[in-house]
């Protein structure tokens, strides 16, 4: 598939804001095979953000947790978190994460589009999602607290039938999830709603694609 940096941008922007079944995509990915929201709970909303820049292809950015974070130890994720009171939306949650973790700077930033909530059963939260382009790679500040590394991913690199596999994920109690769909990206295992996230990005571009050539 070939890049260029503008019909990229608009061609993503036209993917992101098109109707997509996002059922398929995130079953089979999601490692308790429960995606259902049962809106009796009360979900917990909480957003990340996701933050394309461009630089021989489109790349975007994810993070480690460190491995002595209470929850999600060690994990890849988008920067994000729960919503506070004062966030006028869940745009802004997302945008607030991104800088208190990484540094985005929030001037003149706006998702360009968002993808599907994922629901996650073990903390009953409800991930939304906003996608955000940077001309250029955005200069990080990065908080020690709470990341770890910051890897920047490239589109080849989630497309990649390769990147695609299964492995035991051990949790922060010692119990071991068998068999979890998961992305292995720079060596990184990549699971449950990031790796959901991933997985729908990757469709809505290949439903494109198909649909164009």
């Amino acid at each position: 598939m070939i890049f260029h940096p503008q019909v990229w941008k608009e061609n993503l922007e036209f993917i992101l804001n098109q109707p997509f079944n996002s059922v398929d995509s995130q079953l089979e990915m999601a490692p308790y095979r429960k995606i259902e929201h049962d809106s009796s709970l009360n979900a917990i909303n909480s957003a990340v953000g996701i933050h394309f820049f461009f630089t021989e292809e489109p790349t975007l950015l994810l993070i480690e947790r460190p491995k002595t974070m209470r929850k999600h130890a060690g994990q890849i994720a988008f920067p994000g978190g729960k919503q506070d009171e004062g966030d006028r939306d869940l745009a802004q949650t997302a945008l607030r994460e991104s800088n208190e973790e990484i540094g985005i700077k929030l001037v003149n930033l706006k998702p360009i589009g968002s993808l599907s909530p994922v629901y996650i059963p073990v903390t009953n939260f409800l991930v939304h999602s906003f996608v955000f382009i940077h001309e250029e790679k955005p200069n990080l500040v990065v908080n020690p607290d709470e990341v770890n590394e910051v890897l920047e991913v490239t589109l080849s690199e989630i497309l990649s039938v390769k990147s695609k596999s299964f492995a035991d994920i051990e949790l922060e109690n010692g119990l071991i999830l068998k068999n979890t769909p998961c992305f292995t990206i720079q060596n990184k295992i990549i699971w449950g709603a990031t790796s959901i996230l991933l997985n729908e990005l990757k469709h809505r571009i290949i439903q494109f694609h198909q649909l164009t050539v």
